[in-house]
């Protein structure tokens, strides 16, 4: 018997990071990207990584609350880790995407 929550929870983190993989790739082939078209993978990345921290979150109390007996250890550990590296990542693009436009704001 396993944790669907973990399993869910590592399924969203794919997406999560897929959304920023799926934003370079953008930049990198399409050449110049706007600030408008950057600020479409950030909200996408910041919502599946709330998802995937209280996915992650949800498979330890459960793991928890069956002593164990629902999945392993090691695979809810790793879907929290995912859920806080992708957490972290969406806001780190969040910030980095409020300085590049207040900069674009103040020299325009």
């Amino acid at each position: 018997m396993g944790n669907p929550k973990a399993v869910w929870a590592v399924v969203t983190a794919l997406l999560a990071f897929g959304a920023f993989g799926g934003a370079v790739y953008a930049a990198r082939h399409y050449g110049e990207v706007r600030l408008v078209d950057a600020v479409i993978a950030v909200p996408v990345a910041l919502v599946l990584s709330l998802t995937l921290v209280v996915l992650g979150r949800r498979a330890k109390a459960e793991h928890q609350r069956t002593l164990g007996r629902s999945g392993s250890r090691g695979f809810v550990a790793l879907a929290r880790f995912l859920g806080l590296l992708a957490f972290l990542l969406a806001v780190t693009a969040a910030l980095a995407l409020a300085v590049f436009a207040v900069l674009v704001l103040v020299l325009e």
